[in-house]
């Protein structure tokens, strides 16, 4: 079979394992999907797809060609297996998003106008072409996703695997990505997808797995419909908490936020929305003093945080992270969660709390590099809810999170709010901001567009597509 075959695949990181004997197929030109919960193996899986052992123990074949590429030297199995990785900034080599997408043409020794031939087309098929001179180190979380699927499916492998592809993708690059896959199908390739949810991906899948116990079941790829759960209104006086006025920022390519008015209020969740590169992060990180106006002011408690230092806004603003890769300082996951609120000169109790809220409580003595993606973000989370704060603000929370988590994530915001919390949220899962906002506001390059109440964005196709943002999978639409 010319294809790949993995026959009694068996992985371990102790005494019971990850994965379990496994056995399938999958054809060139076949798509396949996996899905499962967190911590249920999908990564580790995609690893041995690729020929990546990752520190575990592992038996069987994954055989492509007549070739194990479990026993094989990277420079044999990249000619015919490539993976886009769960953490796929450390697939970034380049300087620039030309630099890293031609950066594996290059090393190909492909001749000039074949490199500058798919170069063009990458750019294009991902709608990069505005950012083709940006440093990587200007683009937010899902453009750099956008890069790197890039950079993997332009070295036109035979079999691409796609370890959680839509993490941090907007709905344009989802359709995009849908349209990508079905090219590599056309093209004879064959694609394996595992991720946390394969929404918008459907229809292009020839068959679905879902990843549990260690072992693959078949199942039918489809999203269920739910119904809507309104959230409870606060009897509460509302006090502004955050003012943003005529916000104006600009790294080296020109401004990324323009003319941004916004008011955040006690005892609120605002969910900042909308498509990648238009500013959502940007926006977030002046509420904590990461960055600073080009022009305009930000308040926090009634203060400007120009005027503020590191330490005093560490008292009102929690921030987590999109990537909590780049952001683990500790050892253990007790060390993690403990470090902000004893700088702070909190008691211990406020990180035991947090960690048992998060599903950490037993997870003290592991390295949080341990956890899988989905485990760090909590992990993230748990860190910033120790030290206290006043304002919470969750950048892309829901990234490899599985429905049982989403659910404490959902129930964990809902009583910080009720709490007298506030707490803003960035995400594209509009599902998710459905369940858990009192506003959704939508950036678009670089201005605020819309600032309403959840159903009024949410709900109506024609803000949706204007918007490019993601359709919910709820009922109701108009």
């Amino acid at each position: 079979m010319r294809g790949m075959r993995v026959r009694g695949l068996t992985c371990s990181y102790g005494s019971d394992p990850v994965l379990d004997n496994l056995s399938f197929r999958v054809s060139r030109g076949e798509i396949v999907g996996i899905t499962g919960h967190s911590g249920c193996g999908k990564t580790t899986l995609a690893h041995c797809l690729a020929g990546i052992k990752a520190g575990c123990d592992v038996k069987g074949e994954v055989i492509v060609d007549g070739i194990n590429v479990l026993e094989e030297k990277p420079s044999v199995i990249t000619k015919r297996i490539n993976i886009i990785m769960q953490n796929f900034e450390i697939q970034i080599f380049g300087l620039t998003v030309e630099d890293d997408i031609v950066f594996g043409l290059e090393n190909l020794d492909l001749p000039h106008d074949d490199i500058e031939k798919r170069l063009e087309w990458a750019l294009k098929t991902f709608k990069l072409e505005k950012y083709r001179h940006y440093r990587i180190s200007e683009l937010s979380g899902g453009l750099k996703q956008k890069v790197v699927i890039a950079s993997t499916v332009i070295l036109d492998p035979e079999f691409v695997i796609m370890d959680d592809p839509t993490s941090n993708l907007d709905w344009p690059g989802v359709c995009a990505l849908k349209s990508i896959m079905s090219w590599l199908k056309s093209q004879n390739k064959g694609v394996i997808i595992l991720a946390r949810r394969i929404k918008g991906l459907e229809e292009v899948l020839d068959r679905f797995y879902v990843l549990e116990g260690g072992r693959l079941k078949a199942a039918k790829a489809d999203c269920a419909v739910s119904s809507l759960k309104k959230i409870p209104k606060l009897k509460c006086e509302r006090k502004p908490v955050v003012g943003v006025r005529d916000l104006w920022f600009k790294y080296s390519q020109g401004y990324i936020l323009k003319n941004v008015h916004l008011r955040v209020n006690s005892s609120e969740v605002v969910t900042i929305m909308g498509p990648n590169g238009s500013g959502k992060t940007t926006l977030v990180k002046h509420l904590n003093g990461l960055l600073k106006p080009t022009k305009g002011s930000v308040e926090i408690m009634g203060q400007n945080v120009n005027t503020m230092s590191t330490a005093e806004m560490a008292k009102y603003v929690a921030f987590v992270f999109q990537d909590p890769d780049r952001h683990i300082t500790n050892n253990t996951v007790w060390e993690e969660a403990a470090f902000g609120c004893r700088n702070l000169g909190l008691p211990d109790d406020h990180a035991k709390r947090a960690l048992s809220m998060m599903g950490l409580a037993d997870a003290i003595k592991m390295s949080p590099y341990a956890l899988n993606m989905g485990g760090k973000t909590r992990l993230s989370i748990a860190s910033a809810l120790a030290t206290d704060p006043k304002i919470l603000v969750l950048d892309e929370p829901t990234t490899g999170q599985d429905a049982k988590t989403l659910e404490v994530l959902k129930n964990t915001i809902l009583n910080l709010r009720s709490g007298g919390k506030t707490i803003v949220v960035v995400t594209h899962d509009s599902d998710f901001a459905l369940e858990i906002s009192d506003r959704v506001v939508v950036l678009h390059s670089g201005r605020i567009v819309a600032d309403s109440v959840p159903d009024e964005i949410l709900r109506k196709r024609k803000f949706l597509e204007a918007f490019e943002l993601e359709p919910p999978l709820r009922r109701g639409d108009r």
